[in-house]
């Protein structure tokens, strides 16, 4: 008799051990969600203040340049300054935090250190086609 009771109380102590293993995981994965959202959020925060960031960095009192000169282009160049007391043009990149730039931005950088910018007119006849 005292082995069937044995049994019975080690039955319930491993059932309740398993539920109790069982809830721990769900929590746990509730948890790593809920980590995982916050994470998801900050980044789409910061992404936001950078984006904020590009469009009033001419406004800023230590901006460099003359703001009536600057243009917003946003992407993959956030500004450009047509600087023409000066005889140049800076395409300016608005970087936020730690963050770095693209490949494409790199790209980019390296193309105008290198010289290889261009300057074209383009006309648009009156019989003009759109595709």
């Amino acid at each position: 008799m005292m082995d069937y009771i044995l049994s019975a109380i080690l039955g319930l102590v491993c059932a309740f051990l398993i539920k109790l293993y069982y809830y721990q995981q769900g929590t746990i994965k509730k948890q790593l969600e809920d980590i995982n959202k916050l994470i998801s959020q900050k980044k789409s925060s910061e992404v936001r203040l950078g984006q904020i960031s590009e469009h009033f960095a001419p406004l800023l009192k230590d901006f460099p340049y003359n703001t009536k000169n600057a243009r917003f282009l946003g992407s993959p160049i956030d500004l450009v300054v047509f600087d023409i007391d000066n005889n140049r043009i800076i395409f300016i990149e608005v970087k936020t935090g730690k963050s770095s730039q693209t490949k494409k931005q790199r790209q980019i950088r390296d193309i105008i250190k290198a010289g290889n910018v261009e300057y074209e007119v383009m006309r648009i006849c009156e019989d003009v086609t759109f595709a």
